[in-house]
């Protein structure tokens, strides 16, 4: 508990023991209010416990040190007759006031005093009156605070020069109190207690807080400033504000250091320790107070042992942190943690402090041992221990981090720690010793040519003066310390078990495991080293992780265990530990040589085929082997076979030679798909670099990722490192998502299959990603578009071409990941290919159409060579099944014939087509006859100029049929692709002659299908011209440094690609190329028919008239139905007998509706067949008759008009229309969308004549 507050009293009448007991009262003051700034707030001080104390007035020049700490000052006095209080009592009370109460030396601070008039019970306490004047009225006259005489006088004669004493008149305070027995207003009198003590307060605090803001930081004024801090700090613990007081104390701890720089020679640092230090119950906090009570006074500090003044102000810490978590033990476990935490991690800091600033060794680490050993046994930390377990088992459902005490635990083990090794060190000292961890690094020398150190003979004894007597007791003999080093470390592991310092509790336990290691404990020993290696080697300590590997797997023989798989792994681990800083000194290869490394593989391989063989013993290959993958995948070119080949670095860091049983690669690309390379009893070097070469025989095109490489050490132990985790993403993408084989080469745009964005490989996923390129000396294979096509036919090619070898038993699987695509046929078969053998398949597919016109086209090719090895090839492409070319017809009907107008042309304007040829046949009853001067030679159709091809078509009967069709034959060549071609045939060609013709097929599907040309000026000029040579050439210099491994090859294909894509240099000219790949489109087209044609013509006399003279006209209509088919009649499906479009961009032709089912079905025309006829108004003509009438089909009809001319010049005949009618009702003619307009068209014989008006004789006519 905190000490008591001291009232000092001054008692020359012996009244103390009378009123003592009414005193005692008062205390302890339950609740007192102090503020000592008005903007701070109310301080609240609870439990003040009061202690009286006797103090005599001493005429004394020198202060006296153990009265510096009374608050306030009682003298007890009683006035028998105002005789004796003018001889006897009122000189004591000025010899008080002048000697004790207002003597500064004493104070030190602004007094606060009280005289306390005693009234015994049996006397007459009279009140004053006119003529005579009361005892306590006497009193307040001559020493009240408010204008007392003697008072004054007092004051007066202070302040005078030649004063000895001196009293703050203006900020002291002080009362007279009146006291009658058995009478005693208690609370009155608390009243002024509380009031003295309040003011001592503030006036104690104001006067040190204003010494430490005038001293500022300048050193000639650090004493004084840090007595003002540690009265400041005493203050507050007095008044048991504890929070401030700590952080007073901490401040002194802070300012020692600047203290003693600034001021050595007030300093004592010799370190004195009596025995009575180191007995079991020495009070420390009682010794070393008593040692620094002068601390308060500047003037008498002089001579301080600096050892003894540390120790004082960490005790007095110590203290106030006590009364803090005594404070809060029943309220807050949390924050009684907190503060006892705290103290036992002050001590650690405190007692580095001490070993760092003082010289005296062995005594300071007797003394450390014994302070940690005085706070490991403090009633409070037990007490709280307690209280935390009773709330715990009371509530055990409500357990939190409140109850647990990490921190105390984790504080309290530290300080053990300390302990032990101080512990560790008196025994080293004394020759004692435990061989294990300590003497670990002494067997590794730094320098080669030194020798192995000398250890310390263990048979020469020191026996070292030392007074504890558990340390006697501990370092008496080896066993005593054993037993007393395994006792502290089982501690320090409890403590930390309760705080999850797992690691550090791995640490710890070591030191039980060599010490059961050496004991013979070896089960002991291996329960205890499990997993705890683990702790080191993880944190980068691979020497002492592998010593105590070493000692695991010796514990491990010691008990002949039979977990082989235990074994092998710790043995795994060792090797690992070898890897490691082969150079650093934490490395553990430097107290392994090649033989011992070899006798550790040899374990390995014994332990390892005492596995299981069925299943697989699985490691990390980082662990012992660093890998890297080179970037390439390539063909096997010292073979003719189709193998393909990726290497593989690795490095040896055991210096030893052997042999993996089998290495695996797998490849994986954004789809999930596998390329597996592997190789068989690989041979590694004694070397640190190695090179291991893979190859596969099945080959899949595209670009692909590392996925696990995985090799077979032992029969079952395999070494595996996994790259990352298989992302299946089926996406519609060929091996290049941008690469697209296209009708009209457009292969530059990036398309969007059902709302899917290809991702550019070239921007790589993974750092290790590859790109599987086909070789044109093995066997390749490639999907495009048929070039023999009939419209409406879903069909694409596969070309595939073999290598060098004879193949058989060939079997091709087709497949899509396009949504609604299936191949008729999926799987194919062939039952061999010769050498170099091309063959052509055609792939029909059925195909839900959508707008997007680009397909995916996937195979997988399965042969054999030999009749041995089984080889498969897969390849991936998507095709755009777009047609470039555009056909649309036009028909004219004539009585005996039709006029048929084809107009070819290109379906995206940017890229045209040359027309080859075109050719109409039918091998229906009809005569085609072409121009007389068709031309022969090719024709270029541009995007907005295409080509027009007549034909005349003429049945040779009268009949015509719904399925009588023609056949269009359309020639046409891609400009794109014939750019496309010659560019591929002279890359190729350079290529050949500088023998890189291998990067071809690289070339071609990442450069050559980019490619965009100026395809008007080569249709016009015949040259070639690049428009994204520059961009490409950049492209091209990134993947051929990506993609091919040789730096020659390298520059060589940069040269070439830049002498092409920039420069525009061929060496094979344009002319002597001829392209042979000629595309050939298949229309049906129906024969156009009509259901009626209405031969219109106009009858008048002469060919010339004059303005106004009326000219009688005949209008002869004549319906003919020649051209309706003879087989309308039967049911038929609409949709099979529509035009079908001659080009996906064409649209539909002669759409027709089903007969009516009132109709007649005869094919001659009848009296129901009714027509009206309109003509059109005209403003150069003036009508004379019926403009509109009603006519029957069966006849020819014919009208008188009478046309009058409104003006003159050539004036065209008035246009006609014709509708027909539906059961007699007479249909709008300006109705535009009446369905009878399809099946009707006019042939107006004369429509295109004029006839001649002239203006009448001598008139004038003028014309605007």
């Amino acid at each position: 508990m905190a000490n008591p507050v001291k009232i000092g009293y001054y008692d020359p009448f012996g009244i103390y023991p009378l009123i003592k007991d009414e005193l005692n009262k008062i205390s302890p003051i339950s609740s007192l209010h102090i503020r000592f700034h008005p903007s701070q707030p109310l301080k609240t001080i609870h439990d003040l416990s009061l202690e009286f104390t006797e103090e005599i007035p001493k005429k004394s020049e020198s202060s006296t040190s153990e009265n510096y700490n009374v608050y306030t000052r009682l003298m007890l006095i009683k006035i028998e007759s105002l005789d004796k209080y003018r001889s006897q009592v009122r000189p004591l009370i000025k010899e008080w006031l002048k000697n004790l109460v207002f003597n500064e030396k004493v104070n030190g601070s602004s007094p606060s005093w009280m005289i306390l008039l005693y009234v015994p019970s049996d006397a007459k306490d009279k009140q004053s009156t006119i003529i005579k004047m009361s005892h306590y009225d006497k009193l307040l006259k001559d020493f009240s605070n408010e204008g007392g005489k003697e008072l004054a006088a007092l004051f007066a004669e202070s302040t005078s020069p030649t004063a000895s004493v001196g009293a703050q008149n203006s900020e002291s305070t002080g009362y007279c109190f009146k006291f009658k027995q058995h009478e005693f207003e208690l609370n009155e009198f608390l009243v002024q207690i509380k009031n003295l003590l309040g003011f001592t307060f503030n006036q104690k605090y104001h006067l040190n807080s204003d010494l430490i803001t005038t001293s500022g930081d300048h050193e000639n004024n650090s004493l004084t400033k840090y007595v003002a801090t540690y009265n400041l700090a005493e203050l507050f613990y007095d008044m048991k504000l504890f929070n401030d007081c700590i952080n007073f104390f901490n401040r002194l701890s802070e300012q020692l250091n600047t203290l003693v720089e600034n001021n050595p020679n007030l300093f004592i640092y010799k370190v004195d320790l009596p025995a009575k230090v180191f007995s079991n119950k020495f009070d420390f906090k009682k010794f070393y107070n008593n040692k620094c009570q002068h601390m308060h006074d500047v003037n008498s500090f002089t001579n301080v042992n600096l050892f003894e003044l540390k120790c004082f102000i960490f005790f007095r810490q110590a203290s106030t942190l006590e009364m803090l978590v005594n404070k809060n033990l029943n309220n807050s476990i949390s924050l009684a943690e907190l503060q006892i935490s705290k103290l036992l991690r002050n001590l650690v800091l405190f007692l580095n402090d001490l070993l760092q600033v003082f010289q005296n060794e062995q005594a300071l680490i007797e003394f450390e041992y014994s302070i940690i050993e005085y706070f490991l046994n403090l009633d409070i930390v037990n007490k709280l221990i307690e209280q935390a377990t009773k709330l715990y088992e009371a509530e055990p459902a409500n357990n939190n981090n409140s109850y647990q005490l990490k921190r105390l635990f984790e504080s309290r083990g530290e300080l053990k720690l300390s302990q032990r090794s101080s512990l560790i060190k008196l025994a080293r000292e004394n020759s004692i010793e435990i061989k294990g961890l300590d003497q670990v690094f002494e067997d590794v020398s730094l320098d080669e040519e030194e020798g192995p150190k000398q250890s310390k003979d263990s048979t020469e004894q020191v026996k070292l003066d030392l007074k504890h007597p558990k340390l006697l007791q501990a370092i008496q003999s080896k066993d005593s310390f054993v037993d007393e080093f395994t006792k502290l470390t089982e501690g320090i592991l409890e403590d930390f078990m309760g705080c999850d310092r797992s690691k550090t509790i791995d640490v710890l336990s070591i030191d039980l495991a060599i010490l059961n290691y050496e004991k013979g404990d070896y089960s002991e020993c291996l329960q205890i080293l499990h997993d705890s290696y683990d702790f080191f080697i993880q944190n980068g300590w691979n020497y002492l992780g592998g010593i105590l590997l070493e000692i695991y797997y010796g514990c491990m023989e010691k008990t002949q265990s039979t977990n082989f798989e235990e074994i092998l792994s710790t043995c795994l681990k060792l090797l690992s530990c070898l890897v490691a800083n082969h150079t650093d000194i934490n490395s553990f290869r430097l107290i392994n040589n090649k033989l011992q490394i070899k006798k550790l593989f040899d374990r390995i391989e014994v332990y390892a085929n005492k596995l299981d063989p069925t299943k697989k013993f699985e490691r990390s290959l980082n662990q012992f082997f660093k890998t890297d993958i080179l970037p390439y995948i390539s063909a096997d070119e010292s073979t003719s076979r189709d193998k393909y080949l990726i290497r593989l670095k690795l490095k040896n860091p055991f210096s030893l030679g052997f042999v993996f049983k089998h290495v695996e690669l797998i490849m994986v690309d954004e789809e999930g798909s596998e390329i597996v390379f592997h190789a068989e009893n690989v041979e590694i070097s004694d070397k640190i670099d190695n090179t291991i070469q893979l190859s596969t025989n099945n080959f899949i095109l595209g670009s692909f990722s590392p996925y696990r490489l995985t090799i077979q050490f032992y029969n079952s132990l395999f070494l595996v490192l996994d790259y990352g985790e298989k992302e299946l993403q089926m996406n519609h993408a060929s091996f290049l998502s941008d690469t697209v084989i296209e009708h009209n080469g457009n292969n530059n745009d990036v398309f969007v299959y059902d709302g899917l964005t290809p991702m550019s490989v070239f921007k790589p996923r993974h750092e290790k990603t590859l790109l599987a390129y086909q070789n044109i000396n093995k066997l390749t294979a490639q999907f495009c578009c048929a070039n023999d096509l009939k419209l409406g036919s879903t069909e694409v090619v596969l070309k595939i071409k073999n290598g060098s070898n004879p193949i058989h038993d060939v079997r091709i699987n087709l497949f899509s990941t396009t949504e609604g695509l299936t191949v008729v046929d999926p799987d194919l078969k062939v039952s061999k290919l010769d050498s170099h053998e091309s063959q052509t398949f055609l792939i029909p597919y059925n195909f839900v159409r959508s707008v997007n016109k680009i397909i995916n086209m996937r195979a997988k090719i399965e042969y054999k060579v030999d009749n041995e090895e089984q080889y498969s090839f897969q390849v991936s492409y998507n095709i755009d099944t777009a047609l470039t070319i555009s056909v649309t017809v036009q028909d004219i009907f004539k009585r005996d014939f039709i006029y048929s107008k084809f107009q070819v042309g290109t379906s995206n304007p940017k890229y045209p087509i040359r027309i080859i040829n075109n050719d109409l046949t039918t091998e229906s009853n009809y005569e085609i006859i072409k121009p007389s001067k068709f031309p022969s030679y090719d024709i270029i159709a541009f995007g907005e100029q295409p080509s027009n091809f007549f034909y005349k078509i003429k049945p040779k009967s009268n009949k015509v049929y719904l399925n009588d069709t023609l056949s269009l034959k359309v020639d046409y060549t891609n400009l794109q692709e014939e750019c496309e071609e010659y560019v591929s045939q002279e890359i190729i060609h350079q290529l050949e002659r500088i023998k890189l013709v291998k990067y071809w097929y690289l070339i071609k599907d990442v450069i050559v299908s980019k490619l965009t040309f100026d395809l008007n000026g080569f249709a016009v000029y015949k040259t070639i011209r690049f428009l994204n040579g520059l961009e490409l050439n950049l492209l091209a210099e990134r993947i051929i440094l990506q993609y091919v491994e040789s730096s020659m090859d390298q520059k060589n294909l940069v040269k070439l690609m830049s002498n092409l894509l920039v420069n525009h240099n061929f060496e094979t000219p344009i002319d002597s190329y001829e392209y042979n790949n000629v595309l050939h489109l298949h229309i049906s087209v129906p024969v156009p028919v009509l259901k009626y044609l209405q031969i219109v013509e106009y009858e008048y006399d002469k060919k010339q008239y004059t303005v106004g003279e009326p000219i009688n006209v005949n209008l002869k209509i004549n319906t003919v139905t020649r051209w309706c088919p003879k087989d309308r009649d039967r049911e038929f499906d609409d949709s099979e007998h529509e035009s079908q479009p001659l080009a996906v961009s064409s649209p539909q032709r002669n759409k027709r509706k089903n007969s009516d089912n009132n109709s007649d079905n005869s094919i001659l025309i009848t009296n129901r067949d009714q027509f009206q006829l309109v003509i059109q108004q005209d403003d150069n003509w003036l009508m004379s008759g019926f403009k509109r009438f009603t006519f029957n089909g069966g006849q020819e009809t014919t009208k008188q008009l009478t046309l009058i001319p409104l003006t003159v010049g050539k004036i065209p005949l008035p246009q006609v229309s014709i509708k027909e009618l539906t059961d007699g009702v007479n249909l709008s003619i300006d109705d535009e969308d009446d369905d009878d307009s399809d099946d009707i068209d006019i042939e107006f014989i004369n429509g295109s004549e004029t006839i001649l008006v002239i203006p009448e004789v001598n008139s004038i006519t003028f014309s605007f």
